[in-house]
């Protein structure tokens, strides 16, 4: 700026002196902070433009003044006050040159007007082009986070419920495994029969629970998500463990009221989980000899109801006090399908513990 004031032809003009570099020095420093207060900057930058109007100092165009702070200005969000302070110097730097001291001929300030708005709409869009682009990448690295977010979210629940049936399939196979395995044990002389026959249902229920393991297993050891189709279990499958816990010696009086083809897969499942982890609740903590399991299906619900009719044994804390892996679980997947669980004493007036959970039927297939 002191350059152009030097080198500037304007007549008549006012010799660079004192003033005039203190003037373009203010300028000079509200160009240097406009990074940090663009507002402030450009106000500071165009009152200091009318004070080098008002000395005469020579060859100075407005876009020296406010060039840089109306770029930054717009560049960093503030367009419309970058645009309120371009017009008002336009507007009223004009009849100022055309009447003030040393006042200009009407086309010579026409025609330097029109070139130096130009300039100021150019840096006006730049900066608004600058911006925009900034705005698009931060936008998309934003979405690029929060679907990452979303992924790992869904990811986790995922391993969660792969968990869940691991817990599941361990906690039913090693009861049944162990129940039986004490059958044989106890019959290998007096009965072998019998004894072939529970090691048998041992040997059918480690087979079952090694192809459960190894689907659950493939779940955890995915990087990315992977949700299997869901798969109808049907009556059969529960009716195949409740054979499976008769086998143990429990007697289990199972029925189903309703099709239980009107319920979606996923309920299906959850259905055959709360069955499972209850009766294995009743082998591994129950003197119980007798359950019950009944399904009552209705328009848009399912009543799950197993009762036992025992107590606990002595080496189990009461169950109404228990929040282990496996209720907790069991309450989470049902909550997850949009149902609710309750658990306790059965509160008859009889020895027991009744678990019940009601769940929707309806939903997407």
């Amino acid at each position: 700026m002191v350059i152009a004031a030097l080198e500037s032809g304007d007549q008549p003009a006012r010799p660079v002196d004192a003033p005039v570099v203190a003037i373009l020095m203010v300028i000079g420093a509200w160009t240097a902070m406009s990074r940090r207060a663009p507002r402030i900057a450009l106000i500071g930058a165009s009152v200091s433009f009318f004070a080098a109007l008002s000395v005469g100092v020579p060859g100075f165009s407005p876009v020296l003044a406010i060039g840089v702070p109306v770029l930054i200005a717009a560049w960093s969000g503030h367009l419309w006050w970058a645009l309120a302070v371009v017009s008002l110097v336009g507007f009223t730097s004009v009849p100022y040159r055309l009447s003030g001291p040393g006042a200009e001929p009407l086309g010579q300030v026409a025609l330097s007007t029109l070139f130096d708005v130009c300039l100021l709409a150019v840096l006006l869009l730049l900066g608004e082009a600058l911006r925009s682009r900034r705005a698009v990448r931060q936008e998309a690295a934003l979405r690029l986070l929060l679907a990452d977010q979303e992924h790992q979210r869904e990811l986790t629940a995922e391993r969660l419920r792969a968990a869940r049936d691991l817990h599941d399939v361990l906690a039913h196979t090693v009861a049944v495994v162990g129940i039986q395995a004490s059958v044989a044990a106890e019959t290998i002389d007096s009965d072998p029969e019998t004894a072939k026959q529970a090691v048998d249902r041992v040997r059918a229920a480690s087979q079952e629970a090694s192809v459960d393991l190894r689907s659950t297993i493939a779940v955890l050891r995915e990087d990315s998500l992977w949700s299997p189709p869901e798969a109808r279990l049907g009556g059969h499958q529960l009716a195949e463990l409740v054979d499976a816990v008769r086998a143990s010696g429990l007697q289990v009086s199972f029925s189903v009221h309703g099709d239980l083809s009107t319920i979606r897969p996923s309920v299906e499942l959850v259905i055959y989980r709360i069955v499972q982890e209850s009766l294995t609740n009743v082998l591994r903590h129950s003197t119980a000899e007798r359950v019950e399991v009944g399904l009552d299906l209705q328009a848009d619900v399912v009543n799950v109801m197993i009762r036992d009719h025992g107590v606990p044994r002595e080496s189990t804390p009461v169950r109404p006090d228990r929040h282990g892996t496996g209720l907790q679980g069991m309450a989470e997947r049902i909550g997850a399908a949009g149902g609710r669980l309750e658990y306790g004493p059965a509160g008859d007036g009889e020895p027991g513990f009744r678990v019940e959970a009601r769940l929707p039927t309806g939903g997407p297939r």
